[in-house]
């Protein structure tokens, strides 16, 4: 078997077990690196390394002055250079198969949530990418979701500064949303950076009256 990151050979011992084992997309160096996180002060929140001085999260003091916040962030992955690499490579340049990388790696207990609801892509830049990013890897992960979000064309984010992004206008609009009521959701998403798409995103989802909404996303940069 190949790394899919490196692309170095794996060497495993084979016995028994191996021989009836699925093999991982990942050797144990590059593991290592891409679920590296930094050491220092996190927001117990959203995950970020806090900056000197902070005695509170800045990002998540404004977005829950602004919008009503999900239950909890679950972040994947810190956005490291390993992992900032990943998707470069996996979102700008069409290498899907790094989608096994994030899926070998996703580990979530999904039995507490009644739908699982993934960040859409709008239709030019599907056609543009050939693929959701963030999809993707729940379709390597055999995970069921409901599309139950729409989106118009829009920026790329990692393209605008901060003050864009606070100042845009939601995106989003809800698809069948009256099947969600009273439901507990998983919104899931692939980068995690100032915050604003997600809590876009969930803006829309709370005007169909869910149980409740906690957010999944690959990584936090």
């Amino acid at each position: 078997m190949i790394c899919l990151y490196c692309h170095s050979n794996i060497q495993e011992e084979p016995d028994i077990i191996t021989l009836f084992k699925t093999p991982r997309p990942l050797c144990p160096v590059c593991r290592e690196l891409l679920t590296e996180w930094r050491a220092g002060l996190r927001c117990d929140f959203c995950h970020r390394l806090m900056e000197e001085g902070w005695q509170k999260c800045m990002d998540c003091d404004f977005l829950k002055r602004r919008f009503t916040p999900p239950a909890k962030i679950t972040c994947l992955l810190e956005y490291n250079q390993t992992v900032k690499m990943l998707f470069h490579r996996y979102k700008f340049m069409g290498d899907y198969a790094l989608s096994e990388v994030l899926a070998e790696l996703l580990d979530i207990d999904l039995r507490g949530y009644d739908a699982v609801i993934p960040i859409p892509l709008s239709e030019n830049r599907f056609r543009e990418r050939g693929y959701n990013q963030t999809t993707t890897v729940l379709d390597q992960k055999r995970i069921v979701y409901k599309e139950a979000l729409a989106t118009t064309d829009r920026a790329r984010q990692s393209e605008l500064s901060k003050v864009l992004r606070i100042n845009g206008e939601n995106p989003f609009s809800v698809l069948n949303g009256s099947q969600l009521r009273d439901q507990r959701l998983l919104l899931v998403d692939d980068i995690y950076t100032t915050g604003m798409t997600v809590h876009h995103a969930l803006e829309k989802l709370y005007t169909i009256s869910p149980s409740s909404i906690d957010v999944l996303t690959f990584s936090k940069a």
